[in-house]
């Protein structure tokens, strides 16, 4: 059977079998010769089709099609899948629902032009740009004209004594009135700096995570996925010893909102609003340079903070100055040594 006419309207079908693949569907079409035409291109597409390559075939699928079977195959079981998802949607709403094997360096360029005008940083240019390489990627579809940005380290802002003192003075000392939240912020940054966790990590933290037998603080959800236990300070044990008193099941009941909200507030007030690198995440780093600077290894902090590998630790390396010290003085020792035999 090849096409046949079925219902009262009189609609022709199709039904065959091309490489193996059965096709049974209407033709869309009343008369018999019409139908044998849609049924002749049908197949023929099919032939064609089975003999491509599966690369071939892959290169076919519109890049709609290809960021669910990405997400449904790798993203989904990550915990910033969603993000990359996102990300790969955004690419297809400015270049358009193509099939991807034509996603080639004139696309990406006219792409990064558009995402340009929108003003957006090299390191969030490079987040979109690595969503589609890994949607091309997975696909096995020519990715390697994809190239990332190079995205500029900066300084690591981190908080000074005084910094501190003047942030959780202005936190605890004000009147709020209204804003009680604001508070609760002063606890949260002196907990933020003796941690070095994610703000994020910290809103969510539970006192059942939390053993006062054994001083240590274990985060199971972060996020490179890797738990991590840390012992409290003496402050750190204090504060959640307090707050227990009103909530026994989390240290902290805020939303990264308000944390943020009372931050900025805090910016305000020490006239620091031009500093963009003051933010809550500093504190992060705050407490990365103390260990640091107090001469503990960077495996040490690595694990402390729970890094995904040692070079993102590295970047406070430069931060313990005393290192250079010892080698200089191991320099001017040689050359008393050298003066003093050649003498």
């Amino acid at each position: 059977m090849a096409v046949y006419k079925r219902g009262e309207k009189g609609m022709f079908y199709m039904n065959f079998i091309v490489n193996g693949v059965r096709v049974n569907k209407s033709t869309g079409k009343f008369t018999k010769k019409e139908a044998k035409l849609v049924e002749a291109v049908e197949k023929k597409k099919l032939m064609e089709e089975g003999a491509l390559s599966p690369r071939e075939k892959r290169a076919r699928l519109k890049l709609s099609e290809a960021i669910k079977k990405v997400y449904e195959e790798r993203w989904k079981h990550n915990k910033d899948g969603g993000k990359s998802r996102r990300n790969a949607e955004i690419i297809m709403e400015q270049i358009g629902d193509m099939s991807i094997g034509r996603i080639d360096e004139d696309v990406v360029a006219k792409l990064i032009a558009k995402l340009e005008t929108r003003g957006i940083k090299d390191a969030t240019l490079n987040r979109f740009l690595a969503s589609l390489k890994t949607v091309l990627r997975h696909n096995k579809q020519a990715w390697d004209h994809i190239k990332l940005r190079k995205e500029p380290k900066g300084r690591i802002r981190v908080l000074s004594l005084q910094e501190e003192r003047v942030a959780i003075s202005l936190l605890r000392d004000t009147d709020h009135k209204r804003r009680r939240s604001f508070y609760q912020v002063a606890d949260l940054v002196e907990v933020l700096i003796d941690t070095g966790c994610r703000l994020s990590e910290i809103l969510n933290l539970k006192y059942r995570d939390v053993d006062f037998d054994s001083g240590l603080i274990s985060i199971w959800e972060n996020k490179g996925d890797k738990p991590r236990s840390m012992p409290m300070t003496a402050r750190v044990r204090s504060i959640f010893k307090a707050r227990m008193v009103d909530n026994p099941v989390k240290p902290f009941r805020l939303c990264v909102s308000q944390a943020e909200k009372a931050w900025r507030w805090v910016r305000s007030q020490m006239k620091l609003d031009n500093d963009e690198e003051f933010v809550l995440h500093a504190l992060r780093h705050t407490c990365a340079s103390r260990l640091v600077n107090a001469g503990i290894d960077l495996y040490v902090v690595k694990e402390w903070l729970g890094h995904s590998s040692i070079q993102v630790t590295e970047k406070y390396a430069h931060l313990n100055p005393n290192k250079l010290k010892l080698a200089v003085n191991v320099l001017d020792k040689y050359d008393v040594t050298m003066l003093n035999d050649s003498n």
